[in-house]
């Protein structure tokens, strides 16, 4: 089972970190993605004044191609949204196109009512 949880866990942040993205973590509180209670991922978040900016999202590469990348961040996406503020992203790329995310700069930005959730159950393979 997949579950995430807010974390202050300094040793916890830099471990996955440092694993994940390389060097310690600038942040001091995170969400760490668990698998069966195990830590497997870190996402990074900030505040800011009308917007939420979620600043990275990562899985351990021992647990990647397994979809926990996508559940993690549809999964921060969804609780964002309840913030009713905007949620930015400072990358430019097709996979947040797909979530109803536009361009801005050199980053995109989606309002929380324009958050789109696409299946991927259509896709040819999947039963």
């Amino acid at each position: 089972m997949l579950t995430l949880e807010y974390c202050e866990e300094r040793t916890l942040l830099d471990k996955l970190h440092e694993e994940i993205f390389g060097g310690k973590c600038s942040e001091s509180f995170g969400v760490v993605l668990r698998a069966d209670g195990v830590p497997c991922g870190l996402a990074l978040y900030r505040l800011q004044e009308g917007a939420v900016r979620l600043e990275k999202v990562g899985v351990l590469r021992g647990e990647r191609g397994k979809g926990y990348g996508d559940f993690f961040t549809r999964a921060l996406i969804f609780k964002f949204m309840q913030s009713g503020s905007d949620i930015v992203v400072p990358c430019v790329c097709d996979y947040y196109k797909k979530l109803g995310f536009t361009q801005d700069g050199g980053e995109m930005r989606v309002a929380p009512e324009n958050v789109v959730f696409p299946s991927a159950c259509h896709r040819e393979g999947n039963k």
